[in-house]
């Protein structure tokens, strides 16, 4: 079997979407096109509470089928951070011991309002202010078995205790990248990531964007109509069948359906701020690495 070797375990929102795309462009990489099949733990979390995701072995394998050429197989998910101990288990259960881990950790403050963000994009369940939503986040997760683990604003961002984990199992297997670098020296962190793979540095397309956030739906009518299942959508795909058309549609629709967020306020950052920063030191030792701009 062709058995996955790379995993991209998170954070989400810290653009792992973006290199999940980027190392699937490499000639000795196969990256799943089920980016987030989140396997290793979704029987565990909750199967309610990971929407897509995949529960048997021979479907999580079939991900990989026809790849035995590839020196890499990849997939990308998630929630595998905020979950080690299950991931690991599993990992161990099912997998290979020379498992190369990439993780993506982007300022906490920042990740957990984006995660906010997307989660109130593409959920129903989601209907309080940032604010309400951290206070509220724990609670309503564990009190309700269909909340994703995606709604834990807060908990996802104390990223030591699940590093140091990873680090701990897999050791000089697992690489680091920090959201700011990845952003701001694309093709550096990219040669360092194959350099840590021992691949050869192709030229990758950086053109294209992926998962870009940064917007909110006008109101929750509209998020509603673009969002749920109707005849309207059944139809179009019959009277236009070309996907690229629909496409096009839909994006002039919704352009005119979305505005830009607002900024998080200076008062909940510092909040936020004063919660993080011992996790932040804490980690800036552990990976080496100077974090203050997170701290500013």
């Amino acid at each position: 079997m062709n058995k996955p070797n790379l995993l991209i375990v998170g954070a989400a929102k810290s653009g792992t979407t973006s290199l999940h795309h980027y190392l699937n462009q490499h000639d000795e990489v196969f990256m799943s096109n089920h980016k987030e099949p989140h396997f290793l733990i979704n029987n565990e979390a909750g199967v309610n509470k990971i929407p897509n995701g995949i529960n048997k072995y021979r479907d999580y394998v079939r991900l990989f089928e026809n790849t035995k050429n590839y020196k890499y197989r990849g997939e990308s998910s998630v929630m595998y951070l905020q979950f080690p101990e299950i991931t690991i288990k599993n990992i161990a259960k099912y997998l290979d011991d020379d498992i190369k881990i990439i993780i993506m950790l982007r300022n906490p403050i920042d990740r957990a309002f984006s995660g906010y963000q997307h989660v109130k994009r593409y959920n129903k369940m989601e209907n309080y202010t940032f604010k309400e939503a951290i206070e509220k986040s724990e609670k309503r997760y564990f009190e309700n078995n269909k909340i994703t683990p995606a709604s834990r604003y807060l908990n996802i961002g104390l990223y030591y205790k699940f590093v140091h984990k990873f680090k701990s199992k897999f050791k000089d297997n697992v690489h680091v990248i920090i959201y700011d670098d990845f952003i701001n020296k694309t093709s550096y962190e990219l040669s360092c990531l194959f350099d840590f793979l021992a691949l050869e540095k192709n030229i990758i397309d950086l053109k294209k964007k992926h998962m870009v956030g940064g917007w909110q739906w006008k109101n929750e009518s509209v998020k509603d109509i673009f969002m749920s299942k109707s005849i309207l959508k059944s139809i179009l795909k019959i009277i236009l069948p070309s996907k690229a058309i629909r496409k096009k549609i839909r994006n002039y629709f919704m352009s005119c359906a979305i505005n830009p967020v607002e900024k998080l306020d200076l008062e909940t950052r510092k909040k936020l701020l004063n919660f993080y920063i011992n996790d932040i030191e804490k980690l800036e030792a552990l990976i080496n690495k100077d974090l203050s701009i997170w701290k500013q």
